[in-house]
């Protein structure tokens, strides 16, 4: 960004003279040093931009794209657009904020520059690219870099860091942020993948993004906002909560060790700063620190809460995607409860508009939460975008669904949906299905594909009424469909609901 003003010629002039007289000048870093306002102001006038619209930005094409920021109250301000020698004007309100919607073209890998000029005071933002834009938000499993956590590496993210020089995805990693008031401003840069920005960026973002740039041949910008640890409610705002009336509204900051607990929190501090900047979608990665006994039932209904909150607030009235991750098998979700919590997010799936999940019950690790391959949950998050938003309509990017059971001669078969072209265990035993009669107890099953249907029998359950797939809190899968995609764990009863 350029900030035009006769200031700018008098640090030239004081760093020089510096120079001449063998002074050490301190250099400027490459990240962003911001306090609680808006971004530095020209000097003599209060025209400021929010952080997520500086140099280098992604702007979501065909779009009516909102920019706002603070001006003069009462001043005329002008926004300019490079690409059709646009001009929108607006006047500055009473409490200093102004916006503009700008029209966007269809994407390209042209440049462009855009000004914000208030009389003869003047921000210009160049390197400016028209393509898609997503938002990237969730908890540790989204926060986890490509240089992964300590001990905790991504396979493969060595090579796939080398090769990432791409001037066409590019990164904006909000900063981590909490705040018990809604914020305008936060904190963050616009990066190009290299080998230098790319070992710090989401890897299941990473290669999500990845995907969609190398199909779509069009520039894709990533927002990325997580927390590791934190709880949907802190993803969400006091208005959203309205209808919790259980949740508790923080009235102090919290400590940071506890504030991804506290509701509201991120929301405030690193969502709502960025809401209203246009975007095509969002992937979401987030579960894990829900998955207890209060949460996983309310958790439907929370996530419905939270995507229609931001559907408001992001102005998209109806069509709004949310596509997300099912949790992965792992042996040590508090209170044993992580299939619970899978169940939770397939009925989310399978119920609201706008959102799909990705499956990742091979993914799992027994003991470790982060699972080191996060090129499967980025790469599968692409196959629905493209699927369901690009055009991509013959891409099969469904795992196969528990959809009923029925008995015949003792035996129980389970019908799938997204299964018409039949189910697969590449060449192993079929696992992890029980079921039971009355009396509830569940026995393992012997487990037979047939056509698109699972037969099952069990010499201790003479007439089935029940059937379980890889219900537990660990569990690895031996159903697939024949794209290579997991069947998600499954039951057909509802006896252990904890009330």
């Amino acid at each position: 960004m350029i900030l035009r003003h006769t200031a700018s010629l008098f640090f030239f002039v004081f760093i020089l003279f510096s120079l001449s007289c063998g002074a050490k000048v301190p250099m400027l870093s490459d990240e962003p040093v911001m306090s609680d306002q808006m971004r530095p102001t020209v000097a003599g006038s209060s025209i400021s931009l929010p952080q997520i619209f500086m140099d280098g930005m992604i702007l979501q094409q065909q779009s009516e794209v909102k920019i706002w920021g603070k001006g003069s109250p009462g001043k005329t301000l002008v926004v300019e657009t490079g690409w059709d020698n646009g001009r929108y004007s607006v006047t500055v309100g009473a409490d200093s904020l102004w916006k503009v919607l700008v029209s966007t073209p269809e994407a390209s890998f042209d440049s462009y520059v855009v000004r914000v000029k208030e009389g003869d005071n003047e921000v210009v933002l160049n390197d400016v690219l028209i393509g898609e834009v997503w938002l990237c938000s969730g908890q540790s499993n989204m926060h986890m870099p490509m240089k992964g956590y300590f001990n905790q590496p991504v396979n493969g993210s060595l090579d796939d860091i080398v090769a990432s020089k791409n001037n066409f995805l590019r990164f904006f990693n909000v900063k981590q942020n909490s705040s018990i008031l809604p914020q305008f401003q936060c904190e963050g840069m616009w990066k190009s993948a290299s080998v230098e920005t790319t070992p710090n960026f989401s890897a299941t973002a990473y290669y999500f993004g990845r995907l969609l740039q190398k199909t779509l041949g069009v520039p894709v910008g990533l927002i990325h906002a997580s927390w590791g640890g934190s709880k949907i409610e802190a993803w969400m705002s006091k208005e959203s909560l309205e209808a919790f009336p259980e949740v508790s509204i923080p009235t102090e900051e919290p400590e940071k060790k506890v504030a991804p607990l506290r509701a509201t929190v991120m929301y405030n501090g690193m969502i709502q700063p960025v809401a209203g900047y246009a975007i095509k979608g969002v992937i979401w990665y987030q579960g894990e620190a829900s998955a207890n006994q209060k949460e996983y039932q309310k958790y439907p209904a929370l996530f419905k809460a939270m995507h229609a909150d931001w559907t408001e607030k992001w102005g998209a009235k109806s069509h709004f995607p949310i596509y997300f991750c099912q949790i992965t098998p792992y042996a040590h979700y508090t209170l044993k409860l992580g299939h619970f919590m899978r169940e939770a997010q397939l009925k989310i799936a399978q119920s609201q508009p706008n959102t799909a999940m990705a499956v990742l019950m091979d993914v799992g690790e027994e003991d470790i939460l982060h699972c080191a391959n996060k090129k499967v949950p980025g790469e599968r998050l692409a196959y629905i975008a493209l699927a369901k938003l690009y055009g991509f309509d013959k891409l099969s990017y469904r795992s196969p669904e528990f959809r009923s059971i029925n008995t015949l001669d003792q035996k129980m078969i389970v019908r799938f949906n997204h299964a018409s072209d039949g189910l697969n265990s590449f060449g192993r035993e079929l696992t992890g299905f029980e079921i039971a009669g009355a009396d509830r107890i569940f026995y393992p099953a012997k487990a037979e594909i047939v056509l698109n249907t699972v037969e099952l029998s069990s010499s201790s359950v003479s007439d089935p009424i029940a059937v379980r797939y890889a219900f537990d809190n660990y569990a690895e899968p031996s159903l697939f469909g024949i794209n290579g995609l997991p069947v998600s764990s499954f039951r057909s009863d509802d006896w252990d609901d904890i009330q």
